[in-house]
């Protein structure tokens, strides 16, 4: 693994978290609780991290991104963030599931359990594998799970992916296992004024 400078960011959840890493050396990390406001905050926490470790956005060479599952919302500001630096800086963004980064060096037998709401979790190993499973077939399955880590295990884990992926890259793109709880209503179409 190289010791170029990467920094990792996750939105998905009700908190902002990023992380500067060089190679396996952890720079600096920061996790703040928020349920909204992400989008206001997640670039100057990112300058902010850059500032204290004296680095620029030039001296970044990759953007490891949490793609979820989990908030919506906090998904699409992540994932923007990372494709538009990433296109500014001419560097590649690497989107990385949660399923990914929560069982990084477990078996590949293990299933990652990420909490959903309402009392039902994300199941699976990949998002294309992965169900949106109640509590109680949680409780009935037969099988090894790990669970979602703190913030600050996930962004070590999408920084040490983020640096292991080959460069045949797409731009990271959301990960959602079920639509979105609000949706527009079909029966009352929005008329367009004349």
């Amino acid at each position: 693994m190289s010791s170029k400078n990467v920094i990792v960011f996750d939105t998905s959840d009700k908190h902002i978290a990023a992380a500067l890493y060089r190679g396996r050396e952890n720079i600096k990390t920061t996790v703040e609780s928020m349920s909204k406001g992400q989008a206001e905050r997640l670039i100057p926490l990112l300058n902010e991290i850059l500032d204290e470790a004296f680095l620029s956005w030039e001296d970044i060479h990759r953007i490891g991104v949490c793609t979820g599952p989990g908030n919506f919302t906090g998904i699409r500001i992540s994932v923007s963030a990372a494709r538009g630096l990433a296109f500014g800086l001419n560097i590649p963004a690497i989107g990385i599931s949660s399923f990914e980064a929560t069982l990084y060096g477990s078996s590949e037998n293990d299933l990652a359990i990420l909490p959903a709401n309402k009392g039902f979790y994300y199941v699976g190993s990949n998002p294309k594998n992965a169900t949106f499973a109640s509590e109680d077939l949680v409780g009935s399955m037969n099988k090894t799970f790990i669970y979602k880590s703190e913030p600050e295990t996930l962004l070590k884990n999408i920084a040490l992916l983020t640096q292991e992926k080959n460069q045949n890259f797409r731009p990271p793109t959301p990960c959602y296992i079920k639509p979105a709880d609000a949706s527009p209503n079909a029966k009352n179409e929005p008329q367009l004024l004349k």
